[in-house]
């Protein structure tokens, strides 16, 4: 099964929901121009709202599955029969005090297949998010999808957790920033790569991600959206800081070969080992 992915790497404005959104639609239209086999598409981490939103990630939020950018982005899905999945700002909607950090996954007739919540939240999130608890994989015509937000790739039992359920491919939306000491800027792009190789690699899976561009109030991001194989090979990245598009064809027979061959990692877990996993220290 052949699968074309693209990447948007995006500026959003700060608490500008309604621009952002605009220009979602503009880079759907323009991906589905110049890439018309495009079967999935997919943005960064909190793209419709931007990430310093503060408190007022409370006016920001939406709620699933009515929120205004899944009508308007399920639209444009169903028109261009694509797949598309982006980060924003959700309400509980049971509880609209809650907000999680999440992205929605929307298929080729304009549904939502489902909604990731962000589990492992940074120190700034924490103060405005509750936290995810699961894993889940979404079937899809494009085979099982399991997606993972921004700092959730660093842990490498996220993706395992995802890749051991059947996912055929992980997909990161990102606001994968900078340090505020320049001089450290570029091991942070470095940690960035080195993780999104990582992950693709210890579980022989294709990797897509997406991370945004530009300054907020005093953080600022650096892109580098990626598409990794799965052994780590790069396949396409952006490593300029600007706005732009980044696709590829992925095989996914590839993976199936290479793990009954080298990369047998799942054949030789050895799952009754690995028990201090799971406590706390």
């Amino acid at each position: 099964m052949k699968v074309n992915v693209t990447c948007v790497q995006m500026e959003p404005v700060l608490r500008g929901f309604h621009k952002n959104l605009e220009k979602m639609c503009v880079l759907i239209e323009l991906t589905m121009c110049e890439n018309p086999q495009t079967d999935l598409i997919v943005f960064p981490e909190l793209i419709t709202t931007g990430y310093e939103c503060s408190k007022d990630f409370q006016s920001l939020a939406e709620t699933v599955p009515d929120g205004l950018s899944m009508r308007i982005i399920g639209a444009l899905a169903k028109e261009y029969r694509v797949h598309i999945v982006y980060g924003f700002a959700e309400r509980d909607g049971d509880q609209e005090d809650m907000l999680y950090n999440s992205a929605v996954f929307i298929d080729d007739a304009g549904q939502i297949k489902g909604v990731y919540r962000k589990v492992h939240l940074t120190a700034k999130e924490k103060d405005y998010f509750k936290a995810g608890g699961t894993y889940p994989v979404f079937d899809s015509s494009l085979g099982k999808i399991g997606i993972m937000i921004c700092w959730d790739a660093v842990f490498p039992e996220v993706a395992r957790s995802l890749a051991l359920k059947g996912a055929d491919l992980l997909i990161v939306p990102a606001n994968w920033q900078k340090t505020y000491l320049t001089s450290v800027e570029t091991k942070n792009q470095k940690d960035w790569d080195l993780v999104m190789r990582a992950r693709a690699m210890d579980n022989c899976i294709y990797l897509v991600s997406a991370n945004r561009i530009g300054l907020d109030q005093t953080i600022g991001f650096f892109g580098r959206s990626n598409i990794i194989g799965p052994t780590g090979d790069v396949i396409a990245e952006r490593l300029e800081e600007e706005e732009g598009l980044i696709s590829a064809e992925l095989e996914y027979s590839l993976p199936a070969q290479l793990r009954t061959e080298y990369y047998t990692f799942f054949e030789d877990r050895r799952p009754d080992t690995y028990l201090e996993l799971t406590k706390n220290y």
